[in-house]
């Protein structure tokens, strides 16, 4: 009978398990390494396209601010056979990094929120899109925050009321310093700012708009007032309220729209006064980053689009 036959395993030495534990360590060695690298390659792709960024808006913005500055040497310009109209209207230019749009409204041509009344608050409120309530309830706050008294209107709100309503500030009991501020009036929601800021100035100190500088909305809406207070108004009576003032003041809102080469885009807004004397032959009265966009209701874009 044959004896099964034994196998006899090697024995393993030490020296082998060293080696091997050692591969592995350099195996995880490189893989570790390649996530790093990796990792750090995804890093500088990041910050390099963000330094790209950074450059393409800075770009877009030289050429913005460039806008601002050739649109205020044709405020001074004379003897020009195709002077820039103080009317909105815009002006492309296309310069070596990139193009710019350009547009000059006198801010006569604008309602001022310091000077306006209670009929034209409420016409360009309602048009913007504020029901009745809302409408009067603005009106009369607006009025408000721009008195110097502390009585409240029928519909408006004093410090009390914007303490009931939570908010850590009151009615100003003043004029407005921007437009911006219209925010913080008690009622006012984003939305309806965002429509009726672009319509709105501090600066004009009138209590009328001049139409013959007026935006198209603009104009449509107190032309539309104008008409329901008085039925027998007519469309040569309109073509005569907007040039009753041809004279253009200032001060002078000038907005700039910028596009690189590139794809990057910046815009500014800046108001201005011309100096009658002086050293200084302007002042900078308001600066804006970014410029405002124009949004309103549907039912007006048409009228708009006609500018």
């Amino acid at each position: 009978m044959r004896r099964p036959v034994r196998h006899r395993h090697k024995p393993v030495r030490y020296g082998d398990r060293q080696r091997g534990i050692a591969l592995v360590v350099v195996l995880w060695l490189v893989v570790l390494i390649t996530v790093i690298g990796s990792s750090h390659a995804r890093n500088m792709r990041i910050e390099t396209s963000l330094a790209f960024n950074h450059i393409g808006t800075a770009r877009a913005r030289a050429l913005a601010e460039a806008g601002i500055n050739r649109a205020i040497m044709e405020l001074f310009v004379d003897n020009t056979a195709t002077p820039w109209p103080p009317d909105g209207t815009t002006r492309q230019l296309q310069l070596d990094s990139g193009r710019v749009n350009i547009a000059i409204r006198d801010a006569s041509g604008l309602l001022d929120l310091n000077k306006a009344d209670q009929a034209q608050l409420e016409a360009v409120l309602g048009a913007a899109g504020a029901d009745d309530a809302l409408r009067q309830e603005l009106a009369d706050a607006i009025l408000d925050w721009r008195d110097k008294d502390t009585l409240r209107r029928l519909h408006g709100a004093e410090d009390t009321d914007y303490r009931h309503a939570d908010l850590d500030w009151g009615s100003r009991d003043g004029p407005f310093a921007s437009v911006d501020e219209l925010r913080y009036v008690l009622g006012m929601t984003h939305e309806l700012f965002e429509r009726l800021a672009p319509y709105l100035t501090v600066h004009s100190a009138r209590r009328d708009v001049n139409l013959q500088y007026a935006p198209a909305w603009l104009f449509s809406v107190l032309t539309s007032r104008e008409r329901e207070v008085n039925e027998n108004l007519t469309d040569e009576a309109d073509e005569s309220l907007a040039g009753k003032d041809t004279q253009s003041a200032g001060p002078f809102h000038i907005t700039a729209w910028a596009t690189s080469n590139r794809g990057a885009r910046a815009s500014l807004e800046a108001v201005l006064s011309i100096a009658r004397s002086g050293e200084e032959p302007y002042t900078i009265l308001s600066w804006r980053e970014p410029a405002r966009s124009r949004k309103m209701t549907p039912e007006l874009q048409d009228a708009h689009a006609t500018q």
